[in-house]
């Protein structure tokens, strides 16, 4: 049994791998946000591509995306907020904040996704800065702090030592 990365706490056969490998379809836009987090951790910009509409999608450079995304060391996922739009039912917007490790740098991914559903299926469309979000400063990590990962453990023993083995 192994723990989905997105953060719930399930198995990841009953959580995102139902999405991402069964090919069912994310009935919230929270879990279509979650399943997206744990293809990144995965380097699986199929499915990335697939769940995308609009203008992110005209930008996006799959194989520049699938190299960064699998050199990050992906820590944690927090959803802060989520809501569909009081006015449209298919609409919604979720707040995340993913923790990272980029080049041996921890690092804050802070965004309020947008989503739409089409004939069913919801898909990301846009991405916006948080409503209140307070500039991301870098910070170093104290070797015997809590690891930003949440295993409870000290981040020396934790994602310091696959760093200094060269993980």
């Amino acid at each position: 049994m192994a723990d989905c990365p997105c953060g719930s706490l399930k198995d990841y056969r009953q959580c995102c791998g139902l999405y991402i490998d069964q090919s069912q379809r994310p009935p919230t836009p929270e879990a279509l946000m979650r399943s997206r987090y744990t293809a990144y951790t995965q380097a699986n910009m199929t499915y990335i591509k697939n769940t995308m509409k609009g203008e992110p999608l005209l930008g996006f450079h799959e194989q520049e995306v699938s190299q960064w995304a699998a050199k990050v060391d992906w820590l944690s996922l927090q959803v802060v907020n989520c809501k569909l739009d009081a006015d449209n039912p298919d609409r919604g917007y979720v707040e995340f904040l993913a923790s990272l490790r980029d080049g041996g740098k921890l690092q804050a991914i802070h965004e309020r996704s947008e989503f739409v559903r089409v004939d069913g299926q919801w898909f990301y469309t846009a991405a916006h800065k948080p409503l209140y979000a307070k500039p991301q400063h870098k910070r170093a990590i104290s070797r015997n702090a809590p690891c930003p990962c949440g295993s409870q453990k000290k981040y020396k023993n934790c994602h310091a030592l696959s760093e200094r083995q060269g993980h």
